[in-house]
């Protein structure tokens, strides 16, 4: 007989996915008829280091103690999204709290406690994420980073949704709805919902539908933001920035995107620098230079099998800049985030308007 597991990892960027499937095993876990008495969830979602702080003391608290009537415990920590944030898990009240955790993973659990999380991403090189791999249950759900990849998934999943509802869909009309939605599968399903009752009886969808009733997706609007903030458009950068606001973005995770965004744009400028890639038109060509060679095969992520449309916006966005001008615009969004998790009195918002006013300053001559 196969080794009861009492720990449950479900992560990944696929955010809809990870918490469905993860429901499924804590209703498997525990019918729905024992969760009044046996299931506790949390909520673990943290913009701040006291807020991770508190998940975690909740968490170890909560699977440390016997289910009522000495029952059986279930323990969920739902949706966490401060895992894989640098700032915030190298704070060392955050740190010691991982590690608490980390050694009761270790130590075993009881046979009846059960301790499932769901969360976005994860430092799979951490104690905490090896303990749980060598003593319990990892599934990893991601949307694939590359176009040629996520598109046809984002398709297939579109039409088995419809179908499964009675609905048929005519290929341009698939098309718009993908090109407007984008990739996520939450907003997949909740656009589909959207379309079967705004069709009602009627069962074929046709592009004019798409039209009339899909919204555009966060993600598209993502990068027309991540496009004004490069190419230092301010006014275009922060009606984004309070759309995405509009749209119940968190300041944080945005930080975190325009912080990815530079170290991205550094990292293309000294690959230019090197000489390893160069821009032939509006497109990126790689050379085949030994070093590069080995440079880039030590990579977890090489460069080189990105989708050529990608990193060609990357190379032409950080032409402009010298590697310097970069670096100090990575630096001053690190500074911001770490100022929205140390300090309450400032708005978030008003703390990111003044970081975009600052990296979209008028170019200098050195710049």
């Amino acid at each position: 007989m196969a080794e009861q597991k009492n720990v449950y990892l479900y992560c990944g960027s696929d955010e809809y996915v990870v918490g469905h499937n993860a429901k499924q095993k804590v209703d498997a876990i525990c019918p729905a008829q024992e969760q009044s008495l046996s299931l506790e969830v949390l909520d673990g979602s943290a913009s701040k280091i006291d807020e991770a702080v508190e998940v975690l003391n909740g968490c170890i608290e909560a699977f440390r103690t016997v289910g009522l009537f000495g029952g059986q415990k279930v323990v969920w920590l739902r949706a966490v999204n401060f895992f894989s944030s640098q700032v915030i898990m190298k704070n060392e009240q955050v740190k010691r709290l991982v590690g608490y955790l980390t050694d009761d993973i270790k130590k075993g659990l009881a046979p009846d406690q059960f301790l499932v999380i769901s969360a976005s991403g994860i430092d799979k090189r951490s104690a905490f994420y090896k303990a749980i791999k060598e003593s319990g249950e990892i599934a990893e759900y991601n949307i694939p980073e590359r176009d040629y990849e996520a598109r046809p998934l984002a398709i297939e999943r579109t039409a088995k949704l419809l179908k499964r509802e009675g609905f048929a869909i005519t290929n341009d009309a698939l098309d718009a709805f993908i090109g407007q939605v984008g990739y996520d599968t939450r907003m997949i399903v909740n656009e589909v919902e959207k379309l079967i009752l705004y069709k009602g009886a009627e069962k074929q969808i046709v592009i004019e539908d798409i039209h009339a009733i899909t919204s555009a997706a966060g993600e598209a609007i993502s990068w027309d933001f991540a496009d004004a903030v490069a190419g230092r458009q301010l006014g275009s950068a922060i009606r984004l920035f309070r759309q995405l606001l509009f749209q119940k973005e968190s300041p944080v995770r945005l930080i975190i995107s325009v912080e990815s965004l530079f170290q991205n744009l550094l990292q293309f400028r000294e690959y230019m620098d090197a000489g390893w890639l160069r821009m032939d038109g509006n497109r990126v060509s790689w050379t085949s230079d030994p070093e590069a060679e080995l440079y880039f095969s030590e990579m977890p992520n090489d460069p080189r099998k990105m989708h050529w449309y990608r990193a060609s916006k990357l190379a032409k966005q950080a032409q402009p800049y010298s590697a310097k001008a970069l670096a100090a615009r990575k630096r001053l969004a690190v500074e911001t985030h770490e100022r929205m998790l140390s300090e309450g009195t400032i708005p978030h918002e008003l703390m990111f308007e003044t970081l975009l006013a600052r990296l979209c300053a008028p170019k200098r001559r050195r710049a």
